[in-house]
């Protein structure tokens, strides 16, 4: 008769799950061994949130109604894909525009000056001296001829997950309106944005420590990022002095002394069948007036990290549900707490039929491990790495329990 050898990992948390049952049970032990976890409080670890930081960075020209319509009829998409997730993912989303300043006679100005946009926009509902956002996050609302109003002071700016006014703040705010700059900035804007996000900055607050990033850039023109004032025109094709090279290298080089895992979203003028850049044709009727080639370029630079869809779809939601399925945190789960031996850990997962599995732990040395326990490390909390038997799926549930003598 053979005998079957378990590996000395699963040797060792099968011995420490006889111990903890032998504990259970006072008739059984004479004493609590003085290695054994004997308070159930501090050994307290439970499945914890994956921290992302949300960025929309709205094109607010003259042909984006339809655009900015689109996203607000199918924001709420967005948020129940992240939301399925079963991993939890701690978001929190702030909205910008691409308007950094203008070109008019060789000059630069950022404010918003009468005549620079299509109508209605000749004569922009706001004071003469008002500024471009410049990257700051907006709260939008309207004013009584139904203008949209920005402003980069007045709260909502930085909308939580956990807001019960989340999808509603979200929908006024994306509605930036039509009255911003026609030289579209989004590379330069949202560098603007994380900078500002940095201590001190009109967007303190927006970068959380140990928070992923994702970017989600929306215009149906390409980029015309022009920090050096280089650029003869509102066109993007006067606006190639910077290198995207630049913004890629921004991204992922530390923000708020982080480097940040990035995500890219970009919903811009590209080709609906090729994705190839395009001067395509939005359901509005409105043609695209320059394919995206610098945003595509920007997006291909982050490769599986970035989705890149096309600004004239007929609707945004199969867009927004992926790129929230890129924002997912997938098979890796934080921990709120740290285990005194990883071995005590108990987790399983539960279907959504009903079904439930329990997962083999390991540290990575046990080939038959379901989950790995990743400790702690630098800002990264502990963590669990699920596989196997136990890959998680939308819908489904973790539980996590540690076993103690107390």
């Amino acid at each position: 008769m053979g005998i079957t050898r378990a590996a000395p990992g699963r040797l060792a948390r099968l011995g420490l799950i006889a111990l903890a049952a032998c504990l259970a049970d006072c008739a059984a032990c004479d004493t609590v061994p003085p290695t054994a976890v004997t308070s159930c409080e501090q050994s307290l670890v439970v499945p914890g949130a994956a921290k992302t930081d949300i960025l929309f960075v709205v094109d607010d020209s003259g042909s984006m109604a339809g655009a900015q319509a689109n996203l607000q009829a199918n924001f709420q998409a967005f948020v129940d894909r992240l939301v399925a997730s079963p991993v939890k993912n701690d978001f929190q989303i702030g909205v910008t525009t691409t308007s950094v300043d203008t070109y008019v006679s060789g000059t630069y100005p950022n404010t918003f000056v009468n005549g620079a946009n299509s109508a209605p926009c000749t004569n922009p509902p706001y004071a003469s001296s008002a500024t471009y956002p410049q990257g700051a996050l907006v709260s939008v609302t309207a004013d009584t001829g139904g203008n949209r109003i920005q402003s980069t002071t007045q709260p909502p700016r930085i909308l939580a997950a956990s807001s019960p006014t989340l999808v509603a703040d979200f929908t006024a705010d994306v509605n930036v309106g039509i009255c911003g700059s026609g030289k579209e900035q989004g590379l330069e804007a949202a560098r603007l944005a994380l900078e500002a996000a940095q201590p001190g900055g009109a967007n303190e607050g927006f970068l959380r420590p140990g928070a992923r990033l994702a970017v989600v850039i929306v215009s149906d023109d390409d980029d015309c990022s022009d920090p050096l004032h280089q650029g003869t025109s509102r066109e993007p094709t006067a606006c190639t002095s910077y290198d995207v090279q630049n913004y890629v290298d921004y991204l992922t080089s530390p923000i708020a002394g982080e480097v940040r895992p990035s995500i890219v979203g970009a919903i811009i003028a590209v080709d609906p069948a090729t994705l190839q850049p395009s001067a395509c044709t939005e359901p509005s009727g409105n043609d695209a007036e320059h394919g995206a080639i610098r945003y595509r370029a920007f997006a291909d630079a982050f490769g599986a990290d970035a989705l890149v869809d096309s600004v004239c779809n007929a609707s945004f939601h199969d867009t927004l549900v992926r790129i929230a399925g890129l924002i997912d945190p997938g098979q890796v789960m934080p921990l709120e707490g740290v285990p005194a031996d990883w071995r005590m850990l108990l987790v399983a997962v539960a279907k959504a039929d009903g079904s439930r599995v329990p997962c083999v732990v390991g540290d990575g040395t046990d080939p038959s491990a379901d989950v790995i326990y990743l400790p702690p490390a630098g800002s990264e909390p502990a963590r669990l790495q699920f596989s196997g038997a136990c890959t998680l799926q939308l819908g489904d549930d973790v539980d996590v329990k540690v076993l103690c003598a107390g």
